[in-house]
């Protein structure tokens, strides 16, 4: 009896310490790294987005990703610089194999096309809200 209670006190300390690495290192994480979105094109029906990821911190972050919403009516079509899965109208861009190490006071981009109005809401950063989001509507030229 006494060396099962070992155990599980041994794996209850094991799976306390580890749960507690996770909890500390995602805000960490988003403590220092930020990512901005920008619409780069915009044609009515369409949309050019791009994310820039910015590691601020002082160690390589190595594997990132971005998830967000997109409205009800609004479609992700080509993207390029990452890989993604969609939920529905939740989508999650990852690092490709030659991009997810970011070094200190370096930046990645990734780009996609959008087709419908609106633009990401609800935005994480490797799963941790982003620290900082700027989202800009170019102009769209006279006809």
């Amino acid at each position: 009896m006494k060396r099962s209670r070992s155990l599980v006190l041994s794996l209850v300390t094991a799976l306390t310490a580890a749960v507690g690495a996770v909890w500390v290192a995602l805000p960490a994480f988003a403590a220092g790294a930020t990512a901005s979105f920008v619409k780069t094109s915009d044609w009515g029906s369409g949309w050019e987005g791009k994310y820039t990821i910015t590691n601020a911190g002082g160690s390589t972050v190595n594997g990132w990703s971005v998830s967000f919403d997109l409205p009800a009516g609004t479609t992700v079509g080509s993207y390029w610089d990452a890989l993604l899965t969609s939920s529905g109208q939740r989508h999650t861009f990852t690092n490709r194999s030659w991009n997810g190490s970011i070094a200190p006071g370096a930046s990645v981009s990734f780009g996609f096309l959008g087709s419908g109005p609106g633009a990401p809401t609800n935005c994480l950063l490797n799963g941790a809200p982003l620290p900082l989001i700027h989202i800009s509507e170019p102009t769209r030229p006279e006809p």
